[in-house]
């Protein structure tokens, strides 16, 4: 069996691999008290007690905003941590998969974007993500990044993902307004557990793009998200919802606006599609049910 240490282990995506309860794994989550990516003597002093084979770092600060403000931190979290784990990982023969983001990109292309695309962050959040990715792709040949893009899914206590959003919008006065022009995946969390113990089983490593099928705009992906919920029971019905482009929201921090990612590689290590998010948006407001 084997033995998986998953870090973040209160998070959604942590949540997700929770769900699935392997039976070929043994699953270890711990939580940022009891594993600090910003406290590398009490990670290295972790990993040694669990002597896990695989590490899944599920752990990020991930409000891009507060990245802006919290920039230390933030890159302690994002780049420093990660690249201390992996050095740690690789020393100990431990196999490491950590996942970055689609923000690494300007959005300037306008079509899917590769693995082998260069990257080109905009601002401080995707700057440490990415210093974070190639500081662990540089510390083992065996480690595994997952970049994935607009995680959502279902948790206990948590309600931070868009579908929430969307719903909390959708039931309070006011008109819903979305953005036209920022376009990405949206990417079940259950789907991409899934995905990663798959490629841990086959020992897949380095740069994957791990998304779900179907790019949308912020807008569109709205619309569905309160169609579904319809659906579901959980609104009356589709309340209007106005189109606007990024600058509507005065932002100071640079946003890409097209962030779409390919996962035609992944596809070919799965052996099969991974399939569109709606499944996934279905379960996670049955749920909410």
């Amino acid at each position: 069996m084997l033995k998986i240490l998953v870090t973040g282990g209160d998070g959604l995506l942590a949540h997700a691999f929770r769900r699935l309860q392997p039976l070929d794994c043994n699953l270890i989550f711990l939580s940022r008290s009891d594993f600090d990516l910003t406290a590398p003597a009490r990670m290295q002093a972790q990993l040694a007690k669990m002597d896990p084979q695989v590490v899944i770092n599920t752990a990020a600060y991930n409000q891009v905003d507060r990245c802006e403000i919290e920039r230390e931190l933030s890159w302690n979290v994002n780049a420093t941590g990660p690249e201390r784990l992996a050095e740690f990982c690789a020393f100990a023969g431990i196999r490491l998969v950590h996942y970055g983001t689609d923000y690494v990109f300007d959005g300037e292309k306008k079509s899917p974007y590769l693995e082998t695309d260069a990257p080109n962050p905009l601002n401080h959040y995707a700057a440490g993500k990415l210093a974070g990715e190639q500081a662990v792709l540089r510390a083992s040949a065996k480690h595994l990044v997952l970049r994935t893009s607009w995680v959502f899914g279902g948790h206990p206590t948590q309600t931070k993902t868009f579908v929430h959003t969307a719903l909390r919008g959708a039931r309070e006065p006011g008109e819903l307004k979305a953005t036209t022009d920022q376009a990405s995946t949206p990417t079940f969390a259950s789907d991409l557990a899934q995905w990663t113990l798959e490629l841990i089983r086959q020992g897949a490593a380095g740069l994957v793009h791990a998304v779900n099928d179907e790019g949308v705009s912020r807008h569109d992906w709205t619309l569905v998200i309160l169609e579904e919920a319809v659906q579901a029971g959980l609104i009356p019905q589709v309340p209007p919802v106005q189109k606007v482009t990024s600058a509507f929201f005065n932002s100071t921090m640079r946003r890409p606006t097209y962030t779409v990612l390919s996962n035609e590689k992944l596809a070919k290590l799965l052996g099969h599609r991974p399939g569109s998010w709606r499944p996934g948006l279905r379960k996670m407001l049955a749920q909410m049910k």
